[in-house]
C-alpha cells in the first residue's frame, strides 16, 4: 500500500506540474520507467469519432507501474457526440485503465482548449512535454489523415495552403507538411530518439517521409497503402485500422519486449481485419458483404541511408542512359513500361506513388541494360533484406512494404509543376538525384510524342 500511495504521490506532483503544459518542467525529479508512450490524436476532422474510440479502446489498457501514456486528443465539430460535447477542444491526458467502452476516464492534465494539431510547434511541445516523464526509451504514436510526403490532391501551384500532407486540423484550416513533423520532434527529442513510431495514416510509408524520420526512430510501422475504416453506421467500428491498445497490452505484460516484436504485433493485428468479409447494411435493411485492401509494414529506417544510395546511382545511371544516343529510346520504353506494370497507390489520378520494389523487379525485366540490371538487384536486396523488416498485405495487390514517388508523363503539365515544387522540399529529393530522373524521364517522353 506505501509503495502504491508514493507512486501516487509521485503522479499527482507531475501532473500539476504539467498544468502548464508546454511550459514549465516539473520541479521535483521524477522516477523513471520502461517506456513512454506518446499518442498525438488528431481527430479535428472527420476522424474525430474513430478518434476517440481509439483512446477509448486504449483506456482498456492504461498506463502501469512500467509504461507512463499520454495522449494529446483533438476533437472536431462533425462527432456524433457519443463521447459529449467536451471533445471539441484538445485535451492532454494521462491514459489510465477504464473498462466502460463509451466513456473516457483517463485523468485530463490540462484542458487547452482549441489546440491547433497541423502546427508543428503544437507538436513539438507535446513531445517535449511527455520528454519530462524518463523512460528507457520512447515510443510514439500517430492518428490523423495523411497523404503521403505531399498533397497530391493539389490542382494548383502551392502557396502555404497547399504545401500538404499529414495532420489536417478543420478547426483551424490548417494542415502539416512532413518536414515540419519531422523537423517539430527532431527539435523535441535533442539526443533522444523513438524505439518505435506507429503513423496511422494513409500513404505514410514512403521512402521520403521514412528517410527524413532516420535520425529520429530506429523502427517505424505505416501503410504504403490508403488506410480503409469502416464505421458504418457509425459507432460499429467494423474495421479500426491500427489497433494502438494491442501495442500497450503487450507493453503491459512484457515491458522488455522489443520494438521489433511491438511493431510486427502490430501489422499482425491491422492485417486481420482485412482478411475477412465486412458486413455491410445495404438499402434494403439487410446486408452485404465486402472485403477491403489493407498492408502494413516494419521498417528499419537505420537502413535507410543505404537506400538512399542504391536509388541516387540508379537514377544518375538511368539518367545517362536516358541521353546516350544510342540506348535513349530504349530506356525511356523500358522506363514507360514498368510504370504501366507497377504496383500503384491513391495519388493524382493514381500515378505518383509506387510500390518501390515493384517498380524495381519490373524496371530489372524490362530492361536490357546490365548495369541497369545490377542497380536495381542491389536496391531489391537492401530493401527486401534490410530495409523491410515485417511486411503483411491483402492478395490484392503487389505492395512490399515502401513506396516512392515517381510522377507519370501523363499528368498534366501545371499539376506536375506544382506537385514537383511540393517535392524537391523534401530530404530525400534534396538529397538523391530522384527528382532529376523524373524530370528527365517526362521531357523526353514529350519530345518522343512531339516527334523531335
Amino acid at each position: 500500500m506505501m509503495n502504491r500511495i508514493v507512486r501516487n504521490h509521485w503522479l499527482c506532483l507531475l501532473l500539476t506540474a504539467a498544468c502548464s503544459l508546454f511550459l514549465a518542467a516539473p520541479a521535483q525529479s521524477v522516477p523513471k520507467k520502461t517506456s513512454t508512450v506518446m499518442c498525438y490524436m488528431n481527430g479535428d476532422n472527420d476522424l474525430t469519432e474513430e478518434v476517440l474510440h481509439a483512446v477509448d479502446r486504449m483506456e482498456m489498457v492504461g498506463s502501469s507501474d512500467e509504461v507512463n501514456v499520454f495522449a494529446l486528443v483533438d476533437g472536431g465539430s462533425r462527432a456524433t457526440r457519443s463521447y459529449g460535447d467536451d471533445w471539441t477542444g484538445t485535451k492532454f491526458l494521462h491514459i489510465s485503465r477504464d473498462d466502460v467502452i463509451g466513456r473516457l476516464g483517463s485523468r485530463v492534465v490540462a484542458d487547452l482548449g482549441e489546440k491547433n494539431l497541423a502546427d508543428p510547434s503544437t507538436l513539438h511541445d507535446f513531445v517535449e512535454a511527455c520528454l519530462r516523464y524518463p523512460a528507457d526509451r520512447y515510443i510514439f504514436l500517430f492518428f490523423s489523415h495523411g497523404r503521403g510526403i505531399i498533397d497530391t490532391r493539389s490542382l494548383s501551384m502551392p502557396g502555404p495552403e497547399k504545401t500538404l500532407s499529414i495532420s489536417p486540423d478543420d478547426t483551424d484550416r490548417a494542415i502539416m507538411t512532413h518536414q515540419q513533423f519531422r523537423d517539430a520532434i527532431h527539435r523535441a527529442m535533442g539526443v533522444n530518439r523513438f524505439d518505435l513510431m506507429v503513423l496511422f495514416s494513409c500513404l505514410t510509408n514512403m521512402v521520403e517521409v521514412g528517410y527524413s524520420l532516420r535520425d529520429t526512430t530506429r523502427y517505424l510501422v505505416a501503410s504504403e497503402d490508403e488506410i480503409r475504416l469502416v464505421n458504418h453506421p457509425p459507432g460499429t467500428f467494423q474495421i479500426r485500422g491500427i489497433k494502438f491498445e494491442q501495442l500497450l497490452a503487450m507493453l503491459r505484460d512484457e515491458p522488455d519486449v522489443s520494438a521489433q516484436g511491438l511493431g510486427q504485433a502490430v501489422v499482425d493485428a491491422y492485417i486481420d481485419q482485412y482478411t475477412r468479409d465486412i458486413p455491410l447494411p445495404g438499402n434494403d435493411r439487410g446486408f452485404s458483404f465486402k472485403r477491403f485492401a489493407g498492408g502494413l509494414s516494419l521498417i528499419d529506417c537505420s537502413h535507410y541511408d543505404a537506400v538512399a544510395d542504391r536509388l541516387d546511382a540508379l537514377a544518375r545511371h538511368i539518367q545517362k542512359k536516358i541521353v546516350d544516343p544510342s540506348d535513349g529510346k530504349s530506356m525511356l520504353e523500358s522506363f514507360r513500361r514498368t510504370l504501366g506494370k507497377s504496383q500503384r497507390y491513391g495519388s493524382f489520378m493514381n500515378l505518383e506513388y509506387y510500390d518501390l520494389q515493384d517498380f524495381l523487379e519490373n524496371l530489372n525485366r524490362q530492361c536490357r541494360d546490365p548495369a541497369t540490371k545490377r542497380y536495381c538487384r542491389e536496391a531489391i536486396e537492401e530493401i527486401s533484406s534490410k530495409l523491410v523488416v515485417y511486411e503483411k498485405h491483402t492478395k490484392d495487390c503487389r505492395s512490399n512494404g515502401v513506396s516512392i514517388y515517381l510522377s507519370h508523363f501523363l499528368i498534366p503539365e501545371n499539376i506536375y509543376r506544382s506537385h514537383r515544387q511540393m517535392y524537391r522540399a523534401c530530404l530525400f529529393s534534396r538529397e538523391t538525384a530522384w527528382d532529376d530522373m523524373i524530370d528527365l524521364f517526362r521531357n523526353r517522353m514529350k519530345e518522343e510524342a512531339s516527334g523531335r
